[in-house]
């Protein structure tokens, strides 16, 4: 009985510590991908791959220039940007490999990024009415 009432007292704790790390590492992504909105710098990404367990995406392989030089960047958390960013992040349909999609990097250490999904690139103007959208958004920012 007593062996019973440890393995039990183990497990409740490993659940919490489970739950409590989930939290804690969704917590710093979301700082994180707020600090590349606010604080990136921007580059064009094409998609390379999703990879999937059980017919689930778990992550979003992409590359990227940044002063002609070529990164490889992976993203776990794209689909906590919006709707349409989880949308393509599950549907083979709306990203491809080779489709063209904004990366925000971090300007002193440009090997972290990530890929916004929900910006998909078609053109030069797209890619520039982003950066617009989100110059603004930072200078909205800076105002508050």
């Amino acid at each position: 009985m007593k062996i019973d009432k440890i393995v039990l007292v183990i497990l409740i704790a490993c659940l919490i510590g489970g739950f409590i790390l989930i939290q804690f590492g969704s917590k710093k992504s979301i700082k994180e991908r707020e600090f590349l909105a606010f604080n990136g710098g921007f580059a064009i990404g094409a998609f390379e791959s999703r990879n999937m367990s059980n017919s689930s995406t778990y992550s979003i392989s992409f590359n990227y220039s940044v002063n002609s030089k070529e990164y490889h960047g992976g993203d776990t958390r794209c689909f906590e940007d919006s709707s349409e960013a989880a949308d393509a992040f599950t549907n083979k349909d709306k990203a491809k490999p080779g489709d063209k999609f904004l990366v925000l990097y971090n300007n002193e250490k440009p090997k972290k990024s990530i890929i916004r999904l929900d910006y998909p690139i078609r053109d030069s103007s797209d890619f520039k009415r982003y950066v617009k959208e989100f110059k603004q958004m930072r200078k909205q920012k800076e105002i508050e």
